[in-house]
């Protein structure tokens, strides 16, 4: 076993769990590394011992992919480093919280340019996955927003990597489900940050209202901030519009000729960047979140409002579950791992419930009713986030991916040979390792 990891069972069991708690795998042992080299030293003891690493973040997958039976898990949370990078960027080690990254930008008054809901998610996690939030639509995914990268590949060697420099790695990596290797530091854009943040609740009682002002919001690009619920057993719909300011902005401008049925709610707060995330306690760790995304074409907004594939008496009312919708525009460095529909536009959307520890069977029958819905999103165009488990084999794999998968496949061989980052259920795990 690889030395200075813990084979503690108090340990063990603390990652035998990710956030979706809807999968237990026990490690052999966790490993807490401190530095990139301390990492990389791992990788390479791992890779000359035949041990799986499973690399965990935040731990806040919700489908195991942070999990694993009988390996290791490596803990990046040690990888914790954020210093200055050049005028727009900054560089932040994989362990590195985004709600940390925030709370460092703000004395320049600097902000990323697409930050998640949550801040105790890592930037090497959501980076893994691709990232997504309440500024994507005019900026797409957090991995079309880094200009280079350090990685420890599966053979334990630290590569920089960039859409110039080892574009491969750097292409495999960014949404690579942590397959090919750790995100160890990203060179990420940044931009200037309002003084203050201000946000609008605007509730919606008509389906073609809300869809022709988002439809014109976007287009204008009149808020920074977009992020949309629907309440279908309130017959409402929930538009979260918010910008940043330095000047006192006038609201009557800002709402002009919009269609709502009420502006509910005006929050107004100088703590920008932190505003638009929720806050740690909204997610227990002791609840089931059988929760699925996808990214659909914009052309399909109108039905995604309807929901006509939802069963109410399938998933849980509110406030035991969020259907959430992001505008997302494109990524401005193309990240080919990261599946969505083509086009300037696409629509993600969110089905998260919330389930009691003693629910599981509930939360079971839930995962596998989502997966039906998949089926129809899929058909629609979507394509699945893979934030959670998928419950996808061989063939949903390949329609997932399409060209991507025999490009995945051969990035699989040459950047983790031994297959050290294998995981259940991932696209690339079945590829039999090299001698």
């Amino acid at each position: 076993m690889i030395p200075g990891a813990s084979r503690d069972l108090e340990d063990r069991e603390a990652y035998s769990r990710d956030f979706g708690r809807m999968t237990r795998r026990v490690p052999k042992a966790v490993a807490k590394p401190r530095s990139v080299e301390e990492a990389a030293g791992l990788v390479r003891r791992a890779a000359r011992d035949g041990v799986r690493v499973a690399i965990r973040g935040g731990g806040h997958s919700q489908g195991g992919q942070c999990l694993t039976d009988g390996g290791v898990v490596l803990d990046t949370t040690g990888l914790d480093r954020i210093r200055p990078a050049g005028p727009g960027l900054v560089r932040a080690q994989g362990g590195v919280q985004w709600g940390a990254l925030v709370d460092t930008l703000r004395a320049e008054g600097r902000l990323p340019r697409v930050l998640p809901d949550f801040g105790a998610l890592t930037v090497g996690g959501t980076l893994s996955a691709g990232g997504l939030g309440t500024t994507s639509h005019r900026y797409g995914a957090q991995v079309g927003q880094v200009e280079q990268l350090e990685v420890v590949t599966g053979t334990g060697e630290r590569v920089r990597c960039s859409a110039t420099r080892n574009a491969g790695l750097f292409n495999a990596v960014r949404s690579g489900q942590g397959q090919f290797g750790i995100i160890a530091e990203a060179w990420i854009r940044i931009r200037k940050a309002g003084g203050r943040f201000r946000q609008y609740e605007l509730h919606y009682r008509d389906h073609e209202r809300f869809a022709d002002d988002l439809e014109h919001i976007v287009e204008a690009d009149r808020f920074e901030h977009l992020r949309a619920e629907m309440r279908h057993d309130e017959d409402v719909i929930v538009l979260h519009a918010g910008f940043e300011y330095d000047e006192e902005p006038d609201d009557q401008r800002m709402l002009h000729a919009l269609g709502h049925d009420e502006s509910a709610y005006t929050r107004d707060t100088a703590s920008v960047g932190r505003a638009g995330m929720y806050p740690t306690w909204s997610f227990s760790r002791m609840f089931h979140y059988p929760w699925r995304d996808w990214f659909l074409p914009w052309e399909t907004l109108r039905t995604v409002l309807a929901q006509p594939w939802l069963d109410p008496d399938s998933v849980p009312r509110r406030p035991w579950r969020w259907i959430g919708l992001y505008p997302m525009g494109k990524e401005e460095t193309c990240a080919p791992m990261f599946m969505r529909p083509p086009g300037e536009r696409a629509i993600s959307y969110s089905v998260l419930t919330v389930m009691a520890e003693s629910r599981y069977s509930q939360a079971v029958a839930l995962a596998s009713y989502l997966e039906e819905v998949d089926r129809t999103l899929v058909g629609l165009g979507g394509k699945s986030y893979l934030s959670g488990g998928v419950g996808y084999g061989p063939a949903r794999w390949a329609e997932h991916y399409g060209e991507m998968l025999e490009k995945g496949i051969a990035w699989k061989r040459e950047f983790d040979p031994k297959h050290v980052f294998d995981a259940a259920g991932r696209p690339f795990a079945a590829v039999r390792p090299t001698a």
